[in-house]
């Protein structure tokens, strides 16, 4: 029972990922990627966090 509610929540999850969000694939020199993931491992916070907070102040400021 347990098992089929966690599949129902995660298709829900899915389900609401597809209709509200896009994906978009970045290419990056690997050096610049590897340098970016370390600064942000020592700063305690993701590339994807930084990522989505400059698309957000870009938007915010144009």
């Amino acid at each position: 029972m347990e098992n089929k509610e966690n599949e129902n929540k995660y298709k829900a999850q899915i389900k609401h990922l597809r209709s509200n969000y896009k994906r978009i694939t970045i290419d990056f020199k690997i050096d610049e990627l590897e340098r970016f993931k370390e600064i942000c491992k020592a700063n305690n916070t993701t590339p994807t966090t930084q990522i989505k907070q400059f698309v957000k102040t870009y938007i915010e400021s144009n």
